[in-house]
Parts: C-alpha cells; sequence; structure tokens
C-alpha cells in the first residue's frame, strides 16, 4: 500500500459553526489496482462530508476513513530526527575544519621561525617572510571566526532539535485522520487527488469596535472576525473564506404529524406512571365530568444523507481573506479585521429608567440598519480614543435601526424619590385603598441641549378584584401603554434646565387580600 502525507490545505471555508476543509495531493498510480494511504487529514471531520475528485479516467472503488493514533507522532519525530542527523553532520565538518585551520597557523608560525634563525638569512628576507605571516595568519583568522560562529549557530539549532523531539514524545498519542482508497487506473499516470470535507471543531463570530470622536458626527464601526480550531492540523498559508452560513445535518423542513386528542371515560388506576398524570388533571377544568387525558404524537423529521458544505451567496454574506492565512490548530483564538463602516444616519438620545437605575445612557439609534448586513456581536466603545466600556450590539431587529448604547453620562441628573406626603393608605368598607406617589427631577449640566427619554411605570392589575388608577396629578405629554403600565416621556432640555415629572397611581383591592 503507497502512503501520501497530504502536503497542504488549498482553501478553507469558515463557517460561524463548522468548517468546509479542502486538501489536495498529487498522487502517483500505476495501471490497475492501487492500494492508497493518504494521511494527514483532520481526525475530526464528519465522514459522510467526505467529497473526493481524480482525473484521468480512475475510479475510486472503494474508501475508508479511519483515525491513525501514531502515524502522524511517528513522522513529525523521523522529520526531525533526520534534521537532528544533518544538523549533526554540519557540525562535525566545521569542527574539522576548524581544526584544519588551527593546526594552519601553527604550522605557518614554525615555518616563520625557522626561516630567520637561518645563518642565511637577510635583512630583506626577513621583512618579506614577517609580511607574509602577517597577510596569511589574517586570512586563516578570518576564516577561523566565520567556522567558530556557524559552530555556534549549529549548537544552537542542534539544541532546538532535541527539545522539539523530546516535546514530540512526550505528547502521547496524536490522532491523524487517514483515508484507505483502492483506485482503478487505466494506464500509469500522476493525478491530483482533491479531497473536501466539512468539520465542527472550527468556527468564527463578529465582534466590533465602535470609535466616536464626537457627539453628532458619523461613527466609525470597525469589524473584527475571532476565529479558532480544533481541528487537529494546522492550517498554514491556505485561502480563508469567512461566511455568515450555518450548515447542519438536518437541512429539511420539518412536516406536521396529526395532533390528536382522546376523551377517556374513566380515569386510570393510579400507578407510579400515571401519578404525574393525574396530578395535573386534578388542576385542569372537567369537560363534560368526563377526565380528558391527550397526547401529543411524535413528530418525525427527515435528516439530510449528508452535511451541507457549500454556501449560497443569495442566503449568506461572505468575507473572503485576499491574503494566504494561517490558523493553528490549537483552538488560539486568532483577529482577522473586515474593514470598517461609516454610520452616519444616527440619532443621539439620552435615556433612563430611574426606578432601576438612575444612571442616563446615551444611546446611537442608527437607521437603516438593514443595508449594513451585520451579524451579532460584542461591541468594544471608545470616545475620543478612550475606552468606555462594552455594549452588545444585536442585528436582529423588527424595525430598520438598533439602538446602540455608548455608556452613562454624569452630567445629565436625574433623581428620582418617592413623596411621602402624598403617599396614603385608607379603608373603603371592604376594600381598601393604597396611593403612591413618585417625583422624578431630571437635570441638563452640559453647555448644549439634549433629548432625554425618561421610561417609567405603574402596576397593571392581573385581577377584575385589584382596580389600578393613574392620577390626573401625573405630568402629561407621556407616551402611555396603558396595557404594561408604562410612561414613556420625551424631553428636550436647553443647558442648565431642569424639568419635574410627577407620578401618581391608586391600588384598590379586598382588605383581607394581599397583592403580591
Amino acid at each position: 500500500m503507497l502512503t501520501f502525507l497530504l502536503s497542504a490545505i488549498t482553501s478553507v471555508s469558515l463557517f460561524l459553526n463548522g468548517a468546509e476543509i479542502n486538501q489536495t495531493e498529487t498522487i502517483t498510480l500505476q495501471k490497475g489496482q492501487n492500494e492508497i494511504r493518504v494521511e494527514g487529514l483532520s481526525p475530526k471531520l464528519n465522514i459522510p462530508s467526505i467529497q473526493l475528485s481524480l482525473g484521468g479516467g480512475t475510479v475510486i472503488t472503494s474508501s475508508q476513513f479511519i483515525t491513525d493514533y501514531i502515524s502522524a507522532a511517528n513522522k513529525e519525530k523521523d522529520n526531525l530526527t533526520k534534521e537532528l542527523q544533518k544538523k549533526q553532520e554540519e557540525l562535525k565538518q566545521q569542527q574539522s575544519l576548524q581544526t584544519t585551520l588551527n593546526s594552519s597557523l601553527k604550522l605557518l608560525q614554525v615555518g616563520v621561525e625557522a626561516s630567520i634563525s637561518s645563518e642565511k638569512v637577510t635583512t630583506t628576507t626577513i621583512d618579506a617572510n614577517l609580511l607574509y605571516y602577517q597577510n596569511k595568519t589574517a586570512s586563516i583568522q578570518q576564516q577561523l571566526m566565520q567556522v567558530e560562529k556557524t559552530i555556534e549557530d549549529t549548537n544552537q539549532a542542534i539544541q532546538r532539535l532535541k527539545k522539539q523531539i523530546s516535546e514530540q514524545s512526550t505528547k502521547g498519542q496524536n490522532r491523524c485522520g487517514v483515508l484507505l482508497l483502492s483506485i482503478s487506473s487505466p494506464k500509469a499516470q500522476k493525478q491530483e487527488l482533491k479531497i473536501k470535507y466539512f468539520t465542527s471543531a472550527a468556527g468564527w463570530s463578529m465582534q466590533y469596535d465602535v470609535n466616536i470622536d464626537k457627539i453628532g458626527q458619523p461613527i466609525q464601526l470597525v469589524k473584527k472576525a475571532y476565529i479558532t480550531q480544533t481541528t487537529g492540523i494546522d492550517w498554514s498559508k491556505v485561502q480563508l473564506t469567512l461566511s455568515t452560513a450555518t450548515p447542519s445535518t438536518n437541512n429539511q423542513v420539518p412536516e406536521l404529524s396529526p395532533w390528536l386528542l382522546r376523551l377517556q371515560e374513566t380515569a386510570p388506576k393510579p400507578t407510579r406512571r400515571s401519578a404525574n398524570v393525574a396530578m395535573m388533571a386534578k388542576t385542569a377544568e372537567p369537560m363534560a365530568d368526563m377526565a380528558m387525558v391527550y397526547a401529543e404524537e411524535d413528530v418525525e423529521y427527515a435528516t439530510a444523507a449528508s452535511v451541507i458544505t457549500a454556501t449560497q451567496q443569495d442566503l449568506s454574506l461572505e468575507y473572503r481573506i485576499d491574503v494566504p492565512y494561517d490558523v493553528q490548530g490549537n483552538g488560539k483564538e486568532q483577529v482577522i479585521a473586515l474593514g470598517e463602516e461609516q454610520l452616519e444616519n444616527i440619532d443621539f438620545v439620552y435615556q433612563v429608567v430611574p426606578k432601576y437605575n438612575m444612571d442616563v445612557f446615551l444611546v446611537a439609534e442608527i437607521r437603516n440598519w438593514s443595508k449594513l448586513n451585520l451579524l451579532d456581536g460584542l461591541a468594544s466603545v471608545h470616545y475620543n480614543g478612550t475606552f468606555f466600556g462594552q455594549t452588545y450590539l444585536s442585528a436582529a431587529s423588527t424595525e430598520d435601526k438598533i439602538q446602540l448604547t455608548l455608556g452613562s453620562d454624569p452630567a445629565v441628573q436625574v433623581k428620582r424619590e418617592q413623596v411621602k406626603e402624598y403617599t396614603a393608605n385608607k379603608t373603603l368598607g371592604s376594600n381598601k385603598e393604597q396611593t403612591y406617589a413618585y417625583q422624578t427631577t431630571v437635570k441638563n449640566t452640559k453647555s448644549e441641549a439634549v433629548k432625554v427619554i425618561v421610561k417609567d411605570q405603574y402596576p397593571v392589575s392581573a385581577n377584575k378584584e385589584v382596580r389600578v388608577t393613574l392620577s390626573n396629578k401625573t405630568t402629561e405629554g407621556a407616551l402611555n401603554d396603558t396595557d404594561k403600565g408604562f410612561l414613556t416621556y420625551e424631553l428636550n432640555l436647553q443647558p442648565a434646565a431642569t424639568q419635574k415629572l410627577y407620578l401618581e397611581y391608586s391600588v384598590k383591592s379586598p382588605a383581607d387580600k394581599v397583592i403580591r
């Protein structure tokens, strides 16, 4: 059986949950039947999603995916060991050259000393010998310096390789995805085997930076993709595409089955299994003096034959990364900048709900939101370069606008307090009436006019014996949602202006009952 290690991941389509991986390998085929073992796939792939492509008139007669716990670790260790042996051989050669150069220096020195001590030596020959010695010594010493630097670098490389081999040995069992293929070829040839598969061990999410220079000016929205993968293989210099699609193993519209109600004339004898049903029946209203027992039939859902790995641009938004990208397979989160948007259709308003929190929040209402095609995500808010906190940006909106909370502003002050002199309890026959009064004060200490939305509420009765009445003393001008008891005031405050809002309501109920 011939073994091939996939050399490259050509491209990856990364979904919000999952990824489609494309890998290739050129394989050599003999005429007739070939048994091929292809290694280097993710051990966490979805087996039904595997797609194989091979040209040249070949036929893949069978395929099997297995997980190999040894091969990947051994191959990595073997590669490191071969590299170590190569470096060790280079070290020996450099050390031998170092010894030769040192011997040459000694021989050169001995020769010069012998020539100077000769009886026939003259001043001219001494000068010539000294000049030769100096030039030759300088040349040899220059070579020695280069060799010593090479020896130092090689020793460091050897130590790194030994450490990597040691780490590889202590990693335990590494998993490797392996394809066992039987291929029939009409002739001896080389062909490119293309493999495509889906894995759920990857994904990405959108996050944003919201940069505000000045209130009333456009907002800069920086889009960032946070990507991660634990497929067991590193993605090295791959063509990466980020898609907002969400592949699923169930890609068929569910169908309804009949929901049948059945009547039972006589109640079943209590058993452990029917005890809970009997207790529920006690709380139900009787129908024709008979206990009614009903159950919802199981709904059958058809499951698609394989995982959907292809995306359609009319159903999703795609970000194609133009440069090759590296993504480690250890789950470490990486960030890719996806560009920015200038948000111009903005209304800046202040909002406060003083019943729960007297902090006044600056909110940006962004219109024409759907045209931006953005995803839900965490947003970091920066004002004049200062970090103001984080908020959640929700792309799902029934209206074509969203609200982005930018932070609280202490320059707009709100105080809500109970007006005790108008709060009273009194008895009216068999009933009691309780009156509550609150005053909210809003003050603008900013140097410019502001619009403030103040939200307050009064209780709503859920029982006909309890009656809630909103007093006509309550400040007018509010949008009153009577079903929910919400009061919404829209105030336009000039600099240094103050406005007071008064809320009063009464609750009438039976004197012998407690209101919750």
